[in-house]
This record gives structure tokens, sequence and C-alpha cells, in this order.
């Protein structure tokens, strides 16, 4: 059998003529393609035999490289898919549209006989159904010591080996930069409580100079596609000197007239600088934060939680804590976040006392 690529299977695959729907060509295709850039980005530790290759892309890696140690891969991508903060129903559909492909490939014996099709799957069924539970009942409390890793990227100092006089000054340049992105992407998410894909979605031009001057604070919204198309404002204050310290180190010249929609959080590895950001290495960024500080997993989505449960706790209507958070329904901000602080019950309770009878 002739050496086939990933890339040459996705290929045919999207080509064959029972695919006729361009709706569903396009549901799969994206579904692939997202399995391609899971392969490409590898946790930092572990991680399948498959997702260790010496191929540019993960698109050129052969089939056949595809071992008996890679049969939790569907249970890894679902895994990396929820990491990103994936509702569980699009994780799913992800799902399902590379299992159809890895189906299709087995079909035409494309995939080598060492690689367990038939567990791969069962490994996936059994996590995922045991995890569709936590996830449809609403999200949990926010985990502990969360201002402690919103302010991690503040504090941060140079590793010892960029401290050393014949260290690199472009090394040195390029970590201080990627700190100050840090700490920006940090201070958002926290602040405005917005999901991980609408803050990567902010551009440079977003932040006129005027609201970047320390000297004239003033509540900065910037509208953004929600969840369903909805659309609301993402709010930023207290964000706004880390974001401007970010863009001025980038050597971005904020009072020039802008042109196009250049992203604000972007990559500065030499390989992938200028692009945007990706919700896999925001994700890093936080748990590297979380690591270091010796806290639980963290995740973008965990912001969101903490913020709104910090706005429902210091007393805000709920349909304030709605639109901040860009809730279609007050319902859902209910279901969700109305949970008070248990000290302000006992200080009501303190507060109405019953009244004194007569005897």
């Amino acid at each position: 059998m002739a050496e086939i690529t990933f890339a040459q299977a996705q290929e045919r695959y999207l080509n064959r003529a029972t695919l006729k729907s361009p709706h569903t060509t396009e549901a799969y295709a994206r579904a692939i393609d997202l399995f391609l850039q899971f392969l490409t980005e590898p946790p930092k530790r572990g991680g399948l035999p498959v997702q260790r290759h010496p191929f540019p892309s993960a698109g050129e890696i052969p089939l056949s490289r595809l071992s008996a140690d890679d049969a939790p891969i569907f249970l890894h991508y679902a895994q990396w898919l929820l990491h990103q903060d994936y509702k569980i129903s699009t994780v799913r559909l992800r799902l399902a549209g590379v299992m159809r492909w890895f189906q299709y490939m087995d079909d035409y014996n494309w995939l080598p006989a060492a690689f367990p099709l038939a567990k791969a799957r069962r490994i996936l069924s059994d996590e995922l159904n045991a995890r569709t539970a936590d996830r449809d009942a609403g999200p949990k409390e926010p985990p502990p010591h969360m201002d402690e890793a919103i302010y991690y990227y503040d504090s941060v100092v140079l590793p010892e080996r960029l401290q050393r006089p014949d260290a690199d000054p472009e090394r040195v340049r390029r970590w201080e930069v990627t700190r100050l992105r840090n700490r920006a992407l940090m201070h958002a998410l926290a602040e405005t409580g917005g999901r991980i894909s609408e803050v990567l979605s902010l551009n440079v031009d977003d932040f006129p100079t005027r609201n970047l001057k320390p000297a004239q604070p003033e509540v900065l919204r910037i509208r953004v596609q929600g969840k369903g198309g909805h659309s609301y404002h993402l709010r930023l204050f207290d964000a706004l000197p880390a974001i401007r310290d970010y863009i001025e180190a980038r050597g971005l010249d904020l009072s020039a007239e802008r042109g196009g929609k250049v992203p604000l959080f972007v990559n500065h590895t030499p390989a992938r600088a200028g692009r945007r950001m990706s919700r896999y290495s925001a994700w890093h960024v936080v748990q590297a934060a979380a690591r270091a500080l010796g806290l639980p997993s963290i995740s973008p989505h965990d912001f969101r939680h903490w913020r709104a449960t910090q706005l429902v706790n210091a007393g805000v209507p709920l349909d304030v804590v709605q639109d901040y958070l860009g809730h279609q329904s007050v319902e859902t901000t209910r279901t969700f976040y109305a949970r008070t602080d248990p000290k302000r019950v006992d200080d009501a309770a303190r507060s109405t006392r019953l009244p004194r009878g007569d005897g």
C-alpha cells in the first residue's frame, strides 16, 4: 500500500461523490482541520506517539505512523476541544466528523492494522458520557485563588538563562513582549468575563488612543459576536493599562491612523509570529500560571464564571449581569450564576429580625 498522508486522506474524503451538501462538507472540513491542528499542537508533557513527528505540518504525517498506543486519539482530541471551551454539543459534532473520516479511511484499508479503531471509539464513549452530565449541569464554582492567577504575569521574572551577559537580545525582547501579552490576556479575561473566542477576536484598532491614556480613564465598550450570533459589548477599564503596555511593546504606533484588522493577541514564536493567538495557546498561558502557583487546573472559561460570581456577590442586579456577560436571557444568568455569597445571606438574617412579641 502506498504511503497516504493525513492531508491526502482529507482531500479524497471531502471530494467523494456522496458528500453532496456544501454545508455537510464544510462541517466535516472544519472537524478535520481542527483535528490536524490538534495533532500539530501536542501538550508540553505527554501526548500521543503520532504527535511526535518530524514533519513540518500534521497533514504530512503518513497514516502508517498510527500505532496501538494511539488508541486514545479521539479522547485526546475531545479533551483538546474541551480545554478550549467548546460546548459539549460542538465537541460531539466535531468528533462525529472525524470519526466518520476515520471509518472512511478504514473502509479503504488506509489505516494500519496496528491501529485499533474500535478500541479508540470505546475509550472515547466511556469518558465523554461521564463528562456530559457534569457539563450539562452548568458551571461549577470558580477554582480558589483565581486572583493570584490573574496577576501572575505581572510579577514573573526573566529566567536566569536570559539574564546572562551573552543572552540573545532578541530572545530577551521576545520573552518580555510575550509576558506582556500574557498579562494583558489574563487581565482582559478576568475583567470582561468574555468567552475566549470573543477576547481573542479583539483587534488593535478596537482600542482608540484616548482610551489607553491613563490620564483619561473611561470604560471602553467593544462590540463582539457572542454565542448564537448574539452581539454584546466587552467592557474594559482596569485591563487597559496592561493592554496599552503590550501594544507599545509590539512597536505599534498608537497615534498612527490604522488600517486593516491587526489582531491584538498574537503569537511571538519565530515560526508563527504575528498570527492571531489560538484558543489552545491561550489555554496553555492560563494553565502555566496555575501550575506555577500550585493551583488547581484553570481554564480561560473559569474567568467568566469568576467574574459572574464576583458581580452577583457584589449585589449587581441580574439584568445587568446578563448584559455584562452577553446572555440572551436573564434566566440563563439566574440559573448559572445566581448563587449568593452565604455571608451576605447571614447578614440578611441579622438585619431582618423577627418582630418582638407583646408577651
